[in-house]
């Protein structure tokens, strides 16, 4: 094996289960209806109906934005902002944790990105400024694909820190890294591991490079009773908008890689993209202008992705050409005390070449409540339609709680419930799926950290969902 394939990138990928114990400063807990961490580019967004509650701080907003490397938040759309006794509103706001100061900004903005270049997914995040934070009940990019994780904690590096990004390699159920090298330019670990449904046990190389502060590549080497398998990610970043991005996989059966070029500016989000699962292959040009007020009612933007799909295994339409318009819209908070509500609306329409249309729609509700300064409710319920050809329903509901009753204990709880179209059992999303994150610390900071996504009910694939995460605070 050559050393090039020695990957690394998990030594970083693992990284972030480290806490500090010497910062035990102000505590933050977003919610959001969606927040995504885009570590490549050094952001944390949240999207629709953001809510940010800490002893010091109460803000909702329609968008919302952490730089990790600025140390600042700033959120845009309906904001209010309750500090102390005091509450004001507007339309964008920006907080410097270093400064331990905000103010108002009407020219505020917050960059418009694509979820499909985060590192991690989730609705609810604890935020230690210029340290750490912590998802509850995440999706986690593991390799090209993303997994469930009862809680995802992800160590801020200082803001010169080189990026050397995340293991392209999908996680297992047991894994053992050991490090074998490392260098100002290159970290190097082997792994061994065991997963019932991905290879049973095996052992791996992986190598992570960067030489400056503006892309990586990692690569990995894994070998199973299964045969093997390689992965690689790379990143660059071209100028303060425009990056490229690739990734892929290759192992019997199954090659799969994308390449995508993006760019993020004041006008939106563009990125031109292709990838291919063996013989299939999608093409995409995607658009996405920023939000825009409608009054002070909602806000919206519109969206477009022009696509160019080859299916060879389709003996009627072997390839084809789509376009996909689409339009957001974010409701403005309805407030009630300290509570706050809002909706989001999807509306899109695929076009293809082959003389068919596709309408698909996305209603959600979201809700924040908060008790009290450790103790916040928060919930929702989703609906998406898609049709024709063949009618396909989702419906999802969540609640959640957090409870800080101190310091030294937290908890953050989930259930949700799914009902959609054809959904059987052994097939389809798990009907229930119940989530628990449980972390205690003692006076020096040392702690452990425990979750856990349980699905349940009498539909759904139950197979490969139930999730343990074990996490030693140091």
């Amino acid at each position: 094996m050559r050393r090039v394939l020695l990957v690394l990138a998990m030594l970083v990928f693992l990284a972030p289960v480290r806490l500090c114990a010497a910062q035990q400063s102000a505590v933050l807990v977003i919610t959001a209806q969606q927040i995504a961490l885009h570590s490549d580019r050094g952001l944390l967004i949240a999207d629709g109906g953001v809510a940010v509650h800490s002893s010091a701080l109460q803000l909702t907003a329609t968008r919302a934005s952490y730089d990790l490397r600025a140390n600042r938040l700033i959120a845009v759309g309906d904001v209010s902002v309750t500090q102390g006794s005091s509450q004001a509103s507007g339309t964008g706001y920006v907080y410097d944790f270093n400064a331990k100061r905000g103010a108002f900004d009407k020219n505020a903005s917050v960059p418009q990105l694509s979820n499909l270049d985060a590192l991690a997914l989730g609705q609810q995040v604890e935020l230690r400024p210029g340290n750490s934070m912590t998802f509850s009940n995440a999706q986690v990019l593991a390799g090209s694909t993303f997994t469930p994780m009862a809680s995802y904690t992800y160590t801020i590096p200082p803001p010169a820190t080189k990026d050397f990004g995340y293991s392209p390699v999908p996680s297992a159920a047991l894994e053992w890294p050991v490090l074998v090298g490392s260098s100002r330019d290159v970290y190097e670990f082997a792994r061994f591991r065991y997963d019932r449904y991905n290879g049973g046990g095996g052992a791996g190389l992986e190598e992570h490079y960067a030489r400056t502060d503006r892309g990586y590549v990692a690569l990995g080497q894994t070998v199973d009773v299964d045969g093997g398998r390689f992965d690689l990610a790379a990143y660059q970043r071209l100028n303060q908008s425009l990056s490229q991005s690739l990734s892929g996989s290759f192992l019997t059966g199954v090659k799969t890689w994308r390449y995508a070029l993006s760019s993020s500016g004041r006008r939106g989000y563009a990125s031109l993209s292709t990838s291919q699962y063996n013989g299939a292959r999608s093409d995409d040009l995607l658009f996405s202008g920023n939000q825009r007020p409608i009054g002070h009612i909602a806000s919206l933007r519109f969206q477009a992705d022009l696509g160019h799909d080859v299916h060879p295994g389709d003996a009627h339409v072997a390839q084809d050409f789509r376009l996909t318009p689409g339009l957001h819209i974010d409701t403005a908070s309805l407030r009630v005390g300290a509570a706050s509500l809002t909706s989001s609306l999807d509306l899109g329409e695929s076009l293809y070449s082959y003389r068919r249309g596709t309408l698909a729609s996305s209603a959600t509700l979201w809700g924040t409540f908060p008790v009290t300064a450790r103790l916040l409710f928060n919930g929702g319920a989703t609906f998406s339609h898609n049709a024709p050809p063949f009618p396909a329903t989702y419906r999802t509901y969540t609640l959640g709680t957090t409870w800080r009753a101190s310091d030294a204990f937290n908890l953050v709880t989930s259930l949700s419930y799914t009902h959609d179209f054809g959904q059987a059992f052994g097939s389809g999303r798990p009907q229930f799926t119940a989530a628990f994150d449980v972390r205690v610390k003692r006076k020096n900071g040392t702690g452990i950290e425990v979750g856990t996504l349980l699905p349940f009910g009498g539909v759904g694939n139950m197979n490969r969902q139930a999730v343990l995460n074990l996490r030693f605070i140091k």
